[in-house]
């Protein structure tokens, strides 16, 4: 039987309007704009398949609005700056790990993407933010309002720009880079201003959650549902917030100062230290974190807990803590940071017709939430 890889097949996202277009993107396209349109990946001069991000952005005929789906390549995506409103999706990470993903492996690896003033209520979802030679590598610049960052994997972290409003980091991976990296950074302007009203949920985070300057702790309004995971026997989060609840800080000896060590607004977490949010609404210490995670999987399928640990107890909303929990399943960590589209991850065929009646062709799909 025959195997034909397949470049991820996905939709727009149902908030999408009627009127927005889908562009495709992929840095093996031959596209050069003037003579050569992407042939090579089925693009032609009317919709042409983009070989970088910027140039997508740039063309003339993508309007605010408008969504770019970033396929998976063996080749690097160069730095990407937003300038209008806009919807990136890409294939997600660790697609060779976890089971029906996508009938091509490769990920959207991206050094860098920075979303102007202009770009406000953009999107970023699916993508693989990679260090690649340079120290800005491996982050997502925010200078916008109401910008959702959702499912990508990040060697670096989220990098802010003054007085911004409504930045939502939801379900991504913060892996873990030379144990210095933290999620948050500046822009490093004397000058800042931190966010106003940051949510950031259901994140797996084997990084640093440091939110402050020299001379002053800053805002998370919600922090709910995540799993921190080290570096162990550090101060590993740091931050002011509205609500912290139902997250597990994995790492042995793990510390956390929240509202200035007052836990106000603490409850329902679940902790590998006993000194750790002591006396907080639902506290729980397991020590031993192995008897509450799976014991084998991959990168991240390690963080699902096991359904009948002991020490698997409802948080505030009575379902599961951590990553993969949330009464509702959609604001949940997806493996392999999938978007909530339909996934094609297999299709096959026998090569040729039968019978006169066509070439058969069997394709496998799910539906992510």
């Amino acid at each position: 039987m025959k195997k034909t890889a397949l470049l991820f097949i996905a939709m727009a996202l149902l908030s999408i309007s009627a009127e927005a277009k889908i562009w495709r993107v992929n840095s093996q396209s031959n596209y050069n704009g003037s003579t050569l349109f992407g042939e090579n990946f089925g693009g032609t001069p009317a919709y042409p398949v983009f070989k970088q991000i910027n140039q997508a952005i740039q063309y003339n005929v993508v309007t605010a609005g408008d969504t770019l789906h970033i396929e998976g390549s063996a080749l690097l995506y160069e730095t990407a700056t937003l300038t209008k409103k806009l919807v990136l999706i890409g294939p997600g990470y660790f697609l060779d790990q976890n089971p029906q993903t996508s009938n091509n492996m490769y990920d959207a690896r991206v050094r860098r993407i920075v979303v102007e003033s202009t770009a406000a209520d953009s999107q970023i979802i699916g993508l693989n933010l990679v260090v690649a030679g340079s120290s800005l590598d491996g982050t997502i610049q925010i200078e916008a309002n109401g910008v959702t960052v959702k499912r990508c994997r990040f060697e670096r972290g989220i990098e802010f720009a003054t007085l911004l409003t409504d930045v939502y980091i939801l379900q991504n991976f913060f892996a873990f880079i030379n144990n210095g990296n933290n999620c948050f950074s500046t822009n490093g302007f004397s000058s800042f201003v931190p966010p106003n009203n940051i949510v950031f949920n259901n994140n797996i985070c084997q990084s640093k959650l440091i939110w402050k300057s020299s001379t002053a702790t800053w805002n998370i309004n919600e922090c709910n549902n995540n799993v921190f995971d080290g570096p162990a026997n550090t101060l590993n989060l740091d931050f002011n917030c509205g609500s912290f609840k139902n997250n597990i800080l994995k790492a042995a000896g793990i510390t956390a100062t929240i509202n200035g060590g007052s836990n106000i607004n603490v409850e329902h977490n679940t902790v590998s230290n006993v000194g750790v949010f002591a006396g907080t609404p639902g506290n729980l210490v397991v020590a031993n974190m192995s008897s509450l995670f799976v014991t084998s999987g991959t990168t991240d399928g390690v963080y699902q807990l096991q359904p009948d640990s002991v020490s698997n107890v409802p948080g505030s909303d009575g379902v599961e803590r951590g990553a993969f929990g949330g009464a509702a399943a959609i604001n949940r960590y997806t493996l392999s940071g999938l978007a909530a589209i339909p996934v094609l991850y297999e299709l096959s065929t026998v090569g040729v017709a039968t019978g006169g009646s066509g070439l058969p062709v069997t394709i496998n799909a799910r539906t992510v939430k």
